[in-house]
């Protein structure tokens, strides 16, 4: 088995196509055809289904692309030990980051990775949590920024940073005057809160059923931007972490929700066993210092109150 042939294999998975796959390996098709039918012989199955011009993954195709792609990966980490001899001037980075992060944590640290390592080619995805955490299973990614802890055994997760959750609403709100709120004073009150498949909503839900009270849902979204810029006008209220509470416009306002107190809690995801390179734990070292830039002190911010 030839690592062309594997990532022969892991092209024509992803595109489906061999003429598009072979135009990004700048191979023939002939010779990529060649590659993974060689493949194919040594493993004795298909690994792909022929349906027309197109190609979709067999049941045995499935299953090898997982191991085919973590296979690669440790080899990439191997080069990549070789290159950190070089000072990281050359390799990869693959990051995940849930998208609440992305826009708040993360570009400073890409600039400055970016800036000091320009010969790594870096790549930030915006994934949900589970994603991320699948992607790092199957060898797709080398670093996930989501929250801790992680949900599957195969994922370690390091603390990262916490954060408050909040009440946020218009500043015309009936409840724009208050700094802290217990959850039970929720009960009837409208809300718009992210939708159930996301982790920072089965946290919010959790917390109400602690506090024994059901939620007046009135919108879901699936973009924390969005439920804010809904609660602009009109009665709706929306939860949302510290720093997007804190950041939310000078015509909103935020009270800190107790009883029970509730946090949401961030981590660096890594898969477990694996090998960790240069580039990232550089990555991680230029993030630690932009989300402490970032933290939002104990007074008003941007219109809104941080309240303890």
């Amino acid at each position: 088995m030839e690592l062309r042939q594997l990532r022969y294999f892991l092209s024509v998975a992803e595109t489906e196509h061999l003429t598009q796959s072979a135009d990004a390996l700048f191979v023939t098709q002939s010779t990529l055809s060649h590659g993974l039918r060689q493949l194919e012989a040594e493993l004795g199955v298909p690994l792909f289904d022929r349906l027309g011009r197109g190609l979709r993954l067999s049941q045995a195709g499935h299953a090898f692309r997982d191991h085919a792609a973590r296979a690669l990966q440790e080899l990439e980490a191997g080069r990549q030990a070789v290159a950190d001899m070089s000072a990281l001037q050359t390799g990869t980075l693959q990051v995940g980051v849930i998208p609440t992060f992305l826009t708040r944590f993360v570009p400073d640290a890409v600039a400055a990775f970016s800036a000091r390592y320009p010969g790594v080619q870096l790549t930030v995805r915006d994934l949900r949590s589970g994603q991320i955490e699948e992607l790092l299973i199957a060898g797709r990614l080398d670093l996930g920024i989501a929250f801790h802890p992680a949900s599957r055994e195969e994922i370690e997760a390091e603390p990262l940073f916490e954060e408050r959750m909040h009440l946020v609403v218009h500043q015309g709100h009936p409840l724009a005057r208050r700094q802290r709120l217990r959850l039970a004073e929720l009960a009837g009150v409208p809300l718009a809160l992210l939708p159930a498949s996301f982790a920072t909503r089965r946290l919010i839900d959790a917390a109400f059923a602690q506090a024994g009270v059901t939620p007046l849902v009135r919108v879901e979204m699936e973009s924390v931007d969005a439920l804010l810029q809904a609660c602009r006008s009109g009665p709706l209220a929306t939860i949302a972490a510290e720093h997007a509470a804190l950041h939310a416009g000078p015509d909103m306002r935020a009270a800190v929700l107790t009883e029970p107190r509730t946090v949401r809690r961030a981590g660096l995801l890594w898969r477990r066993g694996a090998s960790r390179s240069a580039a990232a734990r550089e990555f991680v070292a230029l993030l630690r210092p932009a989300i402490a830039r970032t933290a939002a002190p104990p007074s008003l911010q941007g219109g809104v109150a941080q309240q303890e």
